[in-house]
């Protein structure tokens, strides 16, 4: 069983810019407390809804995410634009599609060798806490022994908090698929616990350290 140290590095995708010169915005008041101000670009009834910031962020929200809308003054106070910055910029996606980008280095331990870990993973953002997903790495052992190795698995992603940092939880579990000749893949797992740093309902940065066990076999 190979154990290693991983630090990952996320990013997701960026959104695009916009700005804001009516007297009138539109406000969305969410249940759980936030205030999203901007403009509502789209809006489909009974089901959900789109709104633009002036910062250019794009929030899409459901119906019953939503406790009222409103029209009012965007002359606001130093307290709610104190509050807009707090809630409006860093709004996860909620219910859909989702692309993760990992890189890191695996420091060995008990004697094996580091490693070099690239990750793509295709998945979906059910609500702002949980993330599921199936990805595909590559592996890049630095030991001197060449080994390569092409990981495919689940990943499961569980926010602690609905905010712009949170710390989260990762796991994937799959099985490595060796490119070496002379080694032969085993199953892996790899728990991990990070901060997630959201710039935009789109975008967003996270530091992990986590525990990798890897099994594979040389042969001859």
């Amino acid at each position: 069983m190979k154990k290693f140290l991983l630090v990952c590095l996320v990013a997701l995708v960026s959104s695009t810019g916009f700005a804001q010169n009516s007297n009138l915005q539109d406000v969305i008041y969410l249940k759980n407390g936030s205030v999203i101000r901007g403009a509502i670009i789209e809006q489909v009834p009974g089901e959900s809804l789109k709104i633009e910031t002036r910062d250019g962020n794009v929030f899409v929200y459901q119906m019953d995410e939503i406790s009222k809308m409103a029209r009012e003054s965007n002359r606001q106070t130093a307290s709610q634009r104190q509050s807009y910055g707090r809630s409006a910029g860093f709004q996860a996606k909620s219910r859909s599609y989702a692309g993760l980008l990992e890189a890191g280095y695996g420091i060995g331990v008990n004697g094996y060798g580091s490693r070099f870990e690239f990750d793509v993973v295709n998945g979906y953002q059910f609500n702002p806490y949980f993330y599921l997903g199936f990805g595909i790495g590559v592996n890049v052992w630095t030991n001197g022994s060449d080994i390569v190795t092409l990981p495919f698995f689940a990943h499961l992603r569980a926010n602690f908090m609905d905010r712009p940092v949170s710390p989260f939880f990762a796991l994937s579990a799959g099985y490595n698929v060796s490119v070496t000749s002379d080694v032969k893949g085993g199953f892996m797992v790899e728990p991990a616990l990070g901060v997630a740093f959201r710039t935009s309902n789109r975008n967003a940065v996270t530091l992990g350290i986590g525990y990798s066990g890897q099994r594979y076999k040389e042969e001859g």
